[in-house]
């Protein structure tokens, strides 16, 4: 300590002249003292006066200062304590004494009082550097040990000089047994031994630093991972020798914790096996390394009905049969590769999960790409086969998907997403395609759609046009059939069939077939109070919007927005929708009808539904499918065929009508059949609202009535002239 009259000593001689004497000097400057006249006093007193520095007599009596340091070493305040000896004897016995009893330092007794004082205050400060270094070697231990770091001093020869606690933490032995070098080198693997013995000795005699990464088992049976860096560092004396200084970081759990990250980016948490990542990397490397080899591919094999597994058994049972899946395909390969026409540098690829529902691995083949295919088929039947067998080798049907690598450049990612598209293909069980850019194509046609038909009625890019129709008899109009059209800048113009499929899957109808029920609500109020005629609109309602519960009041609250009756609007669904959801369908159909709206079923004829599914339905009118009407004028049976759909309409009471009629002749014959109403070219292309209002007051189907007519007479003369001539 630097400050004096913060410092307490206690002081014991049996001389009353020196103790006063060196009791002025010490507290003249400014050190607090307490004295006693004898050691055994010395002791008694310590723990209460709790000193800085104690000062010995060495000669006193009932106890000698020396013994009285013995004792006071003995005590916890005492161990680290300076003491200074006082001796009246010049002799080495008394010096050799004096340390041996664990004394700071001695001087001869009588000393100047003045030296006194500057011997106290050195044996002060040395006591406060000795603290510090303790609080350094305190830290540098702390820090060793948060970091795992152990530290080893060594001589030149291997011998160890030091060695920390934290370097037998670590290595999971006694410090102590670490009595050379060559005991840390025997835990090595043998491997390793003579690599890290030579790196020791050059670095020892001078050649420069050295460091390793080992991993090894302890004697305890745990796996220790350690970076070992060594220098040589040189002393001060005449023979110039140095200490080897050796570190030893615990590394054990940053290698474990990028195990975990390795097994979370290259491996599938549920199943264990290697996921897409890892299989995108064996094909960079496969198609790097084409020594021997032909062709090159990813082979996919998908389980087919995984969602409803999942359902029936939980998640946890699905993903051990794709586990099992794997593992069946990897032992196959092994089969097949023994003959060496499907080579490996080291092994088989690993068969990776690489979708939900799918595995797949990378193929060469020293023969051909057409070979990969029937290696990809003969794994296919093997598993097939063996899943016919016992419940234990039960795994559901599956198919499989093949992509080559082309002769040209091409990304891992898209040849493991070819193979993707391929399985998907291959929708029946056992079957095997071979990747076709055609359906990836459609695949990115539909995404794109999707896309942009997001927000399309926010954007303003959707439209009606409307297409009349009208009555076979009369010519009247009775029905104008409402269509949605959509062009994005994107996608450009989409047909209505095409993108309704992809509003249908992906909920998109929703908002649409809203705007398109208010919209042609409210155009139809505003014509029939514009032109007094009460022709009603007909709208598609898709196979979604038959299942909405709230469908029925969605269409009276459009009707009732517009001040509109039931009867203005038809609501049309597809056989198909009828079909697929009978029950649906007739729950609607009775809600409608009772409502007052028309009901209507589209593309009858199509070969989805007899006579049993519909005539229990609640409905107004029938079209016919479109195919029919096309054959009607040159195919004897699409006659046959009509004119019994026909009848089948007048049997149930409803209204039959023709769509996609172009000509006058099929015109003609539907109205010897008996249909009701037609639509399509011959009557009108699809208008827009200005068009159709244009149509209207140019006549409408009045002009229709003229034109069959002329059509019929021109018909007439002309066979007449044929039959003069």
């Amino acid at each position: 300590m630097n400050d004096s009259g913060s410092t307490t000593i206690l002081m014991a001689d049996d001389d009353p002249s020196h103790l006063l004497l060196a009791e002025a000097a010490l507290a003249g400057a400014g050190f607090m003292v307490h004295t006693v006249g004898d050691g055994a006093d010395a002791v008694a007193q310590f723990g209460d006066v709790r000193p800085d520095v104690v000062i010995l007599d060495v000669n006193m009596p009932r106890m000698s200062g020396i013994d009285a340091c013995r004792e006071i070493r003995k005590q916890a305040d005492g161990r680290a304590l300076p003491i200074l000896m006082l001796t009246g004897r010049n002799d080495l016995p008394a010096i050799s004494d004096a340390f041996a009893a664990g004394a700071s330092d001695f001087a001869q007794k009588g000393i100047n009082p003045r030296l006194l004082v500057e011997r106290v205050r050195f044996l002060l400060r040395d006591r406060e550097l000795q603290q510090q270094l303790l609080s350094s070697r305190s830290k540098l231990l702390q820090a060793q040990r948060i970091a795992r770091v152990g530290h080893w001093e060594l001589g030149v020869e291997g011998r160890t000089l030091h060695a920390s606690p934290m370097l037998g933490e670590i290595l999971e032995v006694d410090p102590q047994s670490l009595a050379r070098f060559e005991d840390f080198v025997r835990l090595l693997d043998r491997s390793e031994q003579l690599a890290v013995r030579q790196a020791f000795i050059a670095c020892a005699t001078g050649a420069g630093r050295f460091s390793f990464d080992h991993t090894f088992r302890t004697a305890r049976g745990n796996t220790v991972c350690v970076h070992q860096e060594a220098d040589l560092v040189h002393t001060a004396g005449a023979s110039g020798e140095g200490t080897v200084i050796v570190t030893l970081q615990d590394l054990t759990r940053l290698h474990r914790a990028e195990e975990a990250v390795r097994q979370l980016s290259y491996f599938d948490s549920a199943t264990g096996l290697p996921n897409r990542r890892h299989l995108s990397e064996q094909v960079v490397t496969a198609l790097q390394d084409g020594s021997g080899v032909v062709a090159s591919g990813v082979v996919a094999f998908r389980m087919h009905g995984f969602d409803r597994i999942v359902q029936a058994q939980g998640l946890e049972f699905a993903n051990r049969l794709i586990a099992k899946l794997a593992k069946r395909v990897e032992h196959e390969i092994g089969n097949l590769s023994q003959g060496g026409a499907i080579p490996w540098r080291s092994g088989p690829a690993a068969v990776c999960r690489t979708a939900e529902c799918e595995v797949a691995t990378v193929l060469r083949s020293r023969v051909s790409a057409d070979h990969l295919t029937s290696v990809a088929r003969a794994i296919l039947e093997a598993i097939t086969s063996q899943a016919a067998g016992t419940d234990s080798d039960y795994l559901p049907a599956i198919s499989a998907g093949v992509a080559f690598a082309e002769s040209g450049p091409v990304e891992a990612e898209q040849l493991i997403q070819n193979a993707h598209a391929a399985a998907e293909q291959a929708s029946e069980p056992r079957t095997c395609e071979t990747y076709s850019p055609v359906p990836l194509a459609r695949t990115r046609r539909r995404l794109q759609i999707e896309s942009a038909l997001r927000g399309a009625v926010d954007r303003g890019e959707v439209g009606l046009t409307y297409r009349p129709r009208v009555s076979v008899d009369t010519y009247e109009l009775t029905a104008i059939e409402g269509v949605v059209n959509w062009e994005n800048a994107q996608v450009g113009a989409v047909s209505p069939e095409e993108f309704a499929l992809v509003a249908d899957e992906t909920g998109l109808v929703d908002p649409i077939g809203r705007w398109v029920l208010g919209e042609s609500c409210r155009q139809l109020a505003a014509w029939r109070k514009q032109f007094d005629r009460s022709f009603f609109v007909s709208l598609k309602l898709s196979a979604r919007q038959l299942r909405d519960p709230g469908i029925v009041t969605t269409i009276q609250d459009a009707l009732w927005r517009n001040n509109l009756p039931g009867s203005a609007l038809e609501v049309a669904l597809s056989e198909a929708s009828v079909v697929a959801a009978p029950r649906e369908a007739g729950k609607v159909f009775e809600a409608l009808r009772a409502a007052g709206v028309r009901v209507a079923i589209e593309d009858f004829g199509a070969g989805y539904a007899s006579f049993s599914h519909i005539r229990r339905l609640p409905f107004d009118s029938m079209t016919l499918n479109r195919s029919l009407v096309a054959d009607l004028y040159t195919d004897v049976g699409a006659q046959g065929v009509v004119a019994a759909v026909i009848a089948m309409a007048r049997g149930l009471n409803v209204r039959a009508v023709a769509d996609g009629i172009e000509d006058s002749a099929t015109l003609q014959m539907l109205s010897a059949l008996g249909c009701d109403e037609i639509q399509g070219p011959y009557v009108s292309q699809p208008l827009g609202p200005r068009f159709f209002e244009a149509w209207l007051e140019d006549g409408g189907a009045a002009v229709l009535a003229q034109k069959h007519a002329r059509e019929i007479i021109d018909a007439l003369e002309a066979v007449e002239r044929r039959s003069t001539a």
